[in-house]
């Protein structure tokens, strides 16, 4: 089994479609979480509040790691915040056996520019309510800890998705 991690904009979409077209089993935690919830995860963050949210990110996260697919793809906050969150403590301590038994663990990364561009951060917004860029950029620092913890590092900022998809199968 192969584990993806990381932040919103590393073109895991791009990469799965590519490993599915090669006869790869995957499953994404993130549409994992949607079916069980029967909406798309930003109105469960809406109508749920960020602990029924992360609830499901984490019992889909659970489901997913149990699956059996090749390719189990994690949602970005299903490990935690920050190095101590209890909040993925259940999911980092499977993805620790899963390693154990001879999953890889991969933390997909891009350049800080490439992500923002990707996740569609890279446009004027109204500051309000806050910077959703420095938002991100918050979390990515936190979270990259837990993310790089036991894992391969995967550079997507070239974007050549088939040579991506060929570095991750020789993992």
């Amino acid at each position: 089994m192969i584990i993806l991690v990381g932040p919103p904009g590393t073109g895991v979409r791009e990469l799965v479609t590519i490993l599915e077209s090669r006869g790869r089993t995957t499953v994404d935690s993130d549409r994992l979480a949607e079916e069980r919830e029967g909406m798309p995860l930003s109105d469960l963050a809406i109508s749920g509040g960020p602990t029924r949210y992360a609830e499901a990110e984490r019992d889909a996260a659970l489901a997913a790691l149990d699956s059996g697919a090749d390719i189990v793809v994690l949602g970005s906050g299903a490990l935690g915040n920050a190095e101590g969150d209890d909040q993925g403590a259940a999911v980092r301590s499977r993805i620790d056996h899963a390693i154990a038994a001879g999953a890889t663990k991969v933390f997909l990364t891009a350049a800080p520019k490439q992500l923002l561009d990707r996740s569609g951060l890279n446009v004027p917004r109204s500051v309000a309510i806050g910077s959703p860029r420095s938002m991100y950029l918050t979390q990515l620092k936190s979270r990259s800890p837990l993310y790089e913890a036991d894992a391969a590092v995967v550079d997507t900022t070239d974007g050549d998705w088939e040579a991506l998809a060929d570095q991750i199968e020789t993992l």
